[in-house]
């Protein structure tokens, strides 16, 4: 028994010899380097009395949560417009805030402390977007499920910005958990390609040709190698486009904006995906996900008021935090429920337009829309159609 017991240890030990041997010199600096560099904002934003990330309040805990709920009706009643008007997100953002900073401590806080990125992604403020995820990462760092997600998107800002070494850092942090994320493996690819290491980015290109083939990956993944094989990443080249931008602006966090040539094919392609869908399909989705969207909100004040969660959706109803007509999607099926083990956060499902369940743990964006299913947690969807 005892020898048993030291092999796990022993076994653990080498895998990690093994990962880490797998890191090229530029991977495990450009690691380093970040995490340097996260910390410093992370301390910036805790030293910022300004900054609603990390407020403080002198309320005591009851008052917290009556401050929370309040808030959260108003969001809740916001939420709710008619037809293809728009939410007024600056009221929902003002009721966001004020909980961040009045009811810091309360499960509400968590909730929209998520959700705010969405909101400032909204109102076209990256900047915030980025506090609000790398500070959600910080304070709340078991919440597994949507750390993966604000990796992805933060990966997605700084390509944005051509911080290739930040995109490096959170495709890895993906890639870590999920290694046959193909989209994210040409991100790492392509990054890595920027940063001068040719070799270790053609070998991501060669697996994606390797083992997605048919896919858009695979098809960027072809476009890269033949830019690879024509000089695009040799550094005379990479400097010439470079050669306009100020040496003190090389390498900071705020970079030129410049679209990416392939990152324009990708969005045509998801673009015409999107189109050629059924417009009555689409307005039964957005309908479907607006309802969804009401169940959820619902649930938190639920359970703010009991400290438990719902053990069905025909509670919350029964209880009187839903209504009736938000009880079926929109081809009239009622909504699949879970709560997880903990009872602190839920899932709510829509079965898509076949009526045919998937489960819970699908997660993603899709453009093609016929048959895919709609997944809520908590209050942000993790497999849900792409309308942007």
């Amino acid at each position: 028994m005892l020898k048993k017991l030291r092999a796990g240890p022993i076994i653990f030990f080498i895998c990690a010899l093994f990962v880490s041997s797998g890191q090229s010199d530029l991977v495990s600096k450009n690691k380093a380097e970040q995490e340097v560099r996260i910390q410093e904002r992370i301390v910036a934003m805790k030293a910022d009395p300004s900054c609603i990330f990390y407020a403080r309040s002198e309320f005591s805990s009851a008052e917290q949560k009556k401050i929370a709920r309040q808030n959260l009706e108003e969001i809740q009643k916001l939420m709710k417009v008619e037809g293809f008007d728009s939410p007024d997100y600056d009221k929902i953002l003002e009721h966001t805030r004020e909980i961040l900073l009045m009811a810091p401590k309360t499960t509400a806080a968590q909730m929209v402390h998520w959700n705010i990125h969405i909101m400032y992604m909204t109102i076209d403020d990256r900047d915030s977007a980025e506090k609000a995820l790398e500070s959600y990462i910080d304070k709340y760092p078991d919440d597994k499920m949507r750390q993966e997600e604000a990796f992805d998107k933060l990966a997605v800002f700084a390509g944005e910005r051509e911080d290739w070494g930040e995109v490096l850092y959170y495709a890895d942090k993906i890639l870590e958990n999920t290694p046959d994320r193909y989209a994210l493996v040409l991100t790492k690819a392509r990054a890595l390609l920027y940063l001068g290491d040719k070799e270790e980015g053609k070998k991501l290109l060669e697996r994606i040709l390797a083992e997605d083939e048919g896919s858009v990956q695979f098809n960027l993944a072809m476009m890269e190698m033949d830019d690879l094989l024509a000089g695009k990443y040799d550094k005379s080249v990479q400097q010439e486009s470079k050669e306009d931008l100020p040496e003190s602006d090389l390498g900071q966090r705020v970079l030129v904006k410049k679209p990416a040539a392939k990152e324009t094919v990708e969005q045509k392609v998801d673009s015409e995906k999107i189109i050629s869908n059924d417009p009555l399909l689409v307005e039964y989705y957005n309908q479907t996900m607006q309802r969804m969207k009401q169940l959820t909100m619902g649930v938190q004040v639920f359970y703010l008021d009991n400290m438990k969660l719902p053990s069905s959706l025909q509670e919350l109803l029964e209880e009187g935090y839903a209504k009736e007509e938000h009880m079926r999607d929109a081809w009239g099926r009622p909504f699949h429920f879970k709560a997880d083990p903990g009872g602190e956060s839920c899932w709510i499902a829509s079965a898509g337009s076949d009526g045919r369940f998937e489960g819970f743990d699908q997660k993603g964006y899709y453009s093609v829309l016929q048959g895919k299913d709609i997944i809520a947690y908590d209050t942000d969807f993790v497999f849900a159609p792409d309308f942007k």
